[in-house]
């Protein structure tokens, strides 16, 4: 597609050329009668070749919307480009003009046309519904963007109604017993985070102001009933970005000793704790609960060694595994115990697998769960270095379980989301909803698949003609658009 091979932009990485809308797909299968609704999907997709090809990282690609929409047992799809004010930009010079915010450039930004915006922010993280509306979501600008929800186009930008002047998160959850979503505002200027609810009509309803000790990377947050739980390694990310961006520096760093700070934020009162731990990094997390005052917390971890010189963040990415030298190591799966009266922390690894995009049945955020959803690695590992099949986790002590779909070519899936039956009579009464990427056609299926019957044949594998690139975040909103 573009005259020169960036690195990890080739193969499941490779941007998609078109936007397309097709009306009907070819099943192989059935779809279950009760699911009726869309299957929403963000992802990096660079529409212009970037100025400095070697040094563009995937981060910076620029956000695609995929909808798979299932109704009657039928199955349409289409995706289109999150049209951003730096895009809008782009597309009216017909090429790239920004230096990307994660990657190192290496030299300085060209002058930009007459009020194009400093740097480009890409809404290419995650796809959520928020009082009846959908929004694309990134992780470095102080706004998200309200998607039509059949169309794909962009409707308007949304701030919480000019309440966030920061980096507003682009991984929010919601709580299933109060309907709150609930998520982070980061100020690295300011060296704070913001942890705030909001209604299920979008309005802010709690702000609390917790102050951190470095502008460390921060993608996730996770709840109990009393707590909101993040955790901040060593990886540092400045984003003030038009101090680094258009001057061709990379925005981030490295600091040893800091470790891993737990911070642990009363959703009440506000009031916080944080706790000195090991030196790791985490992604995301799966999901936390209280017993007693003991917060129990599952996620994904990545072990870190401190880089010979600066960080280039095209080192350490993408998933799930990456070339050396590298500060990440593969993710893996974790289990953390927090006793809060005692301030201290016991930890440890669940299961022998590589692990990324982590995924509960998402009724019982913030409660009690038996069952954890991932994108892996296992045996036998995938020759192209990529995810090569999905797991299923059982918290109660039984064997994990691995669905790979095929054992004849290395098909690799993106995250899987977790859809309830209606109904439900146990914790995994559902399906899971995955995209599936065929190397040898050079094409993506969504696969659905009963998640009681993990390892059996799926239910229902929905087949397009082109592939979709591997993404980050998406969620399945019913009909009617909840």
């Amino acid at each position: 597609m573009w005259s020169n091979t960036a690195k990890f932009l080739n193969g499941i990485y490779e941007p998609l050329a078109n936007e397309y809308h097709v009306h009907s797909l070819r099943v192989e299968g059935r779809i279950p009668d009760d699911l009726n609704g869309t299957l929403y999907r963000n992802g990096s997709n660079a529409k212009y070749e970037p100025s400095n090809v070697e040094n563009f990282h995937w981060f910076d690609g620029d956000g695609m919307l995929h909808a798979f929409h299932l109704k009657d047992g039928r199955a349409s799809y289409q995706n289109r480009w999150v049209q951003t004010e730096g895009l809008d930009v782009e597309d009216g010079e017909g090429r790239s003009l920004y230096n990307g915010i994660y990657s190192n450039a290496s030299v300085a930004q060209p002058p930009l046309p007459v009020g194009a915006p400093e740097f480009k922010l890409v809404a290419n993280v995650n796809v959520v519904a928020l009082g009846r509306k959908i929004y694309a979501l990134q992780e470095s600008g102080d706004h998200w963007y309200q998607i039509d929800p059949v169309s794909l186009d962009v409707v308007r930008t949304f701030d919480f109604d000019g309440q966030v002047h920061a980096a507003l998160t682009a991984h929010p959850h919601v709580d299933p017993k109060t309907g709150e979503t609930i998520f982070y505002i980061i100020d690295s200027d300011n060296l704070a985070i913001d942890f705030c609810s909001a209604s299920p009509e979008g309005s802010l309803l709690t702000r609390h102001r917790v102050a951190i000790d470095a502008p460390s990377w921060l993608h996730d947050i996770i709840f109990t009933d009393d707590y909101y739980i993040v955790m901040l390694g060593p990886i540092l990310w400045h984003n003030n970005l038009k101090d680094y961006t258009p001057y061709g520096h990379t925005s981030w760093d490295f600091d040893a000793e800091l470790g891993t700070r737990i911070v642990v934020v009363n959703r009440h009162t506000g009031k916080s704790q944080s706790i000195q731990h090991d030196s790791y990094q985490i992604n995301h997390y799966l999901n936390a609960y209280q017993v007693g005052e003991t917060i129990v917390l599952d996620g994904t971890r990545a072990e870190v060694t401190p880089p010979s010189g600066p960080i280039f963040v095209g080192d350490f990415f993408p998933f799930p595994m990456s070339d050396a030298p590298s500060p990440f190591s593969s993710p893996a799966v974790w289990r953390w115990t927090i006793d809060m009266a005692k301030g201290t922390v016991g930890h440890e690894r669940i299961g022998d697998y590589i692990a990324e995009f982590p995924r509960p049945n998402e009724t019982l955020l913030g409660s009690h769960h038996r069952f954890g959803y991932f994108a892996g690695t296992h045996a036998p590992k995938s020759a192209l270095g990529q995810f090569n099949c999905l797991i299923k986790e059982d918290y109660d002590g039984k064997p994990s379980t691995f669905q790979y779909l095929t054992r004849d070519a290395d098909m690799s899936p993106g995250e899987p989301v977790f859809v309830p039956r209606e109904n439900p009579v146990s914790e995994d009464d559902g399906y899971i909803l995955a995209v599936w990427w065929d190397p040898l056609r050079n094409a993506s299926e969504l696969v659905i698949q009963d998640a009681r019957d993990f390892e059996g044949p799926p239910l229902a594998r929905v087949k397009l003609d082109h592939h979709v690139p591997l993404g980050f975040h998406g969620n399945w909103v019913p009909d009617p658009v909840a």
